[in-house]
């Protein structure tokens, strides 16, 4: 049955409601220190003046976030004041009465709004973009199915059986459901901000519309959205070249040509801006990217203007970056995230200890260990400081920003070269080849969610949560390639798990485990769902010859790693707790074996994204690029 419209926006309304629900379910669980900061930073917006709020410090928790999040935990104490005054007294510390609980909880609830509209665009978006190429866009309503980004139908499209028309459509629209599901439960958003404490749910919010704008042709909107996310929070830097290259190649002088792409108000791109036949000579197009690059460069200058305007007349600039990028705090945060630091601040325990066995045999230092470097706190025991490797080389803020400079180079590239090849490979059967705009919109998500992945690798200071801000922009591509669906699971796996430490009461321990399996099965069933079913002519014979595995088609070494969680929960949850020698010996195990173990997980997805986009880079682009099913 084809989801149409009506039925479509139902579906996405109940499991929104289906969100909401067990959102308020874990209004009464352990909340961290998070809950204090920003109870605080409600506190230093309120009562005291601008001058004061990036350089208050009556609490150890500093306002430290950019400007417009200042400006947003304003606006919420307004309600605040009306909810519960007494939690905006910048000396009540640690202020947590039942009606603070109550408001602060509520207030990421409200907030998450945000995220469900986005969520819903992006759905809307996919379905009609998977539904335009068969014929029946307009059963979803979508902006880009009249005329936006929808293709005409193709004559091959008409010689089509009726029921491969509609199963064509009908898998269009559970696609978007799907993928509403995959944003409104994610069990990351979950775990974090309904249980731990923060509002990433409204800023990925802001990150996934502005996705949803690029993807529909609304670049100067996205643009503006993404300056206005940057001013929200900083971690989001690590997306920016991407960004850059994606609205000045393909925005500002777009070299791909669309017959039926259509210019907007909305920063649209005009069709047919790649060609300079028909009277379109160097000099129109490059005034017109010239006026583009001149409108959105206004825009970003304006958003960065109004939020850190009042803090450069202040004379306190230096201040306010003095508590964004605190590289006081060292490579590793308290509980190591899941990246690639986990491993080598691993492999230095382990050399040191084979350095102390060695040096006792031998007589002598062969191996030079930094007595700085040793022991179990320094690394593992959730100091806030400069930490020091004590046998590998040290690891500073430049040689980060250079790994996640050189870690993006082939996505940039790639996004550069996109378009070339576009337009030559249809996207389902009987579909029209897709247009070189069309094509590079479906791929920017795969590249904002692997320029994302490359900061939470590589960064500086990484919180275990950013992991979530990879894989939420990785869903939009997971509902459509087989490929991406297989990424997804096992990153969200690692990710989800990775997050499981942050919960440590014991009351918790079956509500955390509960939404990572819930969300893992689920994730499992409906992606197998979407690419198991007979998509094409090629796949819908294989699978009756039986010669071909549907669904996601997940190798031994995957299916073995998933298992391996198993394994790893077995012993942090109950042989280490149950054998008094090993917490003695090694208290640090358990977070050890889970951060190393979730980033070789991580590290897998981000080496098979590196790998596919060098290839892009070099020429060479993939099927999934396409939307291939391999």
């Amino acid at each position: 049955m084809i989801i149409k419209h009506d039925s479509f926006g139902v579906l996405c309304l109940q499991l929104a409601v289906v969100a909401t629900a067990v959102k308020l379910l874990l209004l009464p669980t352990y909340r961290s220190t998070d809950f204090e900061v920003h109870r605080n930073w409600l506190a230093i917006t309120h009562s005291l003046p601008l001058s004061q709020w990036y350089v208050d410090a009556t609490s150890m928790w500093t306002l430290d976030y950019p400007p417009l999040f200042a400006w947003f935990e304003w606006a919420l104490s307004q309600a605040a004041a009306v909810a519960e005054p007494a939690m905006l007294a910048v000396s009540n510390l640690e202020y947590d009465s039942a009606a603070a609980v109550a408001f602060q909880r509520g207030s990421v609830i409200v907030m998450d709004l945000v995220l469900l509209l986005a969520a819903f665009w992006l759905a809307r978006d996919v379905a009609a973009t998977g539904a335009a190429w068969n014929g029946v866009g307009a059963s979803f309503g979508a902006p880009g199915s009249s005329s936006r980004g929808t293709p005409p139908r193709s004559a091959s499209f008409s010689s089509l059986p009726a029921d491969s028309r509609s199963s064509a459509a009908a898998l269009a629209g559970r696609r978007g459901v799907a993928l509403f599901g995959l944003l409104a439960l994610n069990a990351g958003l979950l775990l974090v901000d309904h249980i731990h404490f923060q509002y990433n749910g409204v800023m990925m919010g802001v990150l996934l519309l502005s996705l949803a704008a690029a993807r529909t042709g609304r670049h100067l909107l996205s643009g503006v959205l993404f300056a206005v996310l940057l001013n929200i929070k900083h971690l989001f830097l690590y997306a920016a070249p991407a960004y850059f290259v994606y609205l000045l190649r393909h925005y500002c002088f777009e070299t791909t040509g669309s017959s039926s792409s259509t210019s907007s108000s909305g920063g649209g791109s005009s069709g047919g801006g790649g060609s300079s036949g028909g009277g379109q000579g160097l000099g129109p197009r490059a005034a017109r990217g010239l006026t583009r690059l001149a409108a959105l460069g206004v825009a970003v200058v304006a958003v960065f203007g109004v939020s850190f305007g009042p803090f450069v007349a202040l004379g306190q600039i230096p201040q306010v970056l003095s508590r964004l990028f605190p590289f006081g705090r060292g490579l590793l945060h308290a509980y190591w995230a899941a990246n690639a630091w986990a491993p080598y601040a691993a492999a230095d325990k382990l050399l040191v200890l084979v350095a102390q066995a060695l040096n006792r045999r031998l007589g002598w230092a062969a191996l030079r260990v930094d007595a700085d470097g040793v022991g179990s706190a320094n690394l593992a025991g959730g100091l806030v400081k400069v930490q020091r490797f004590a046998v590998l080389p040290q690891v500073t803020p430049l040689i980060t920003a250079v790994a996640v400079l050189l870690a993006l180079m082939p996505c940039l590239v790639g996004l550069w070269r996109l378009g070339r090849a576009a337009g030559r490979v249809a996207t389902g059967p009987g579909a029209a080849p897709a247009t070189s705009q069309q094509h590079v919109r479906r791929v920017f998500a795969r590249a904002l969610a692997y320029s994302c992945l490359c900061g939470f690798v590589f960064g500086w200071h990484v919180h275990e949560k950013a992991v979530i801000v990879a894989l939420l922009p990785l869903a939009v591509d997971a509902v459509c390639s087989r490929l991406a669906a297989r990424r997804f699971l096992l990153l969200s796996t690692a990710g989800h798990y990775g997050l499981l430490p942050l919960l440590f009461r014991p009351e918790e321990y079956g509500t955390k485990i509960l939404l990572v399996l819930s969300y893992f099965a689920v994730a499992a069933t409906a992606l197998g769902a979407l690419h198991g079913d007979a998509a094409s002519p090629h796949a819908r014979s294989a699978k009756a010859r039986g010669k071909r595995s549907v669904g996601l088609a997940l190798g031994w070494l995957q299916k073995l790693y998933l298992a391996g969680f198993v394994a790893v929960e077995l012993y942090c949850a109950v042989v280490h707790e149950r054998v008094p020698a090993l917490r003695e010996r090694l208290p640090f195990a358990p977070l050890m074996l889970t951060s190393v173990y979730c980033g070789l997980g991580v590290l897998g997805v981000w080496g098979d994204m590196a790998f596919e986009w060098a290839g892009e880079a070099l020429g060479y682009p993939s099927r999934s690029s396409f939307g291939a099913d391999p």
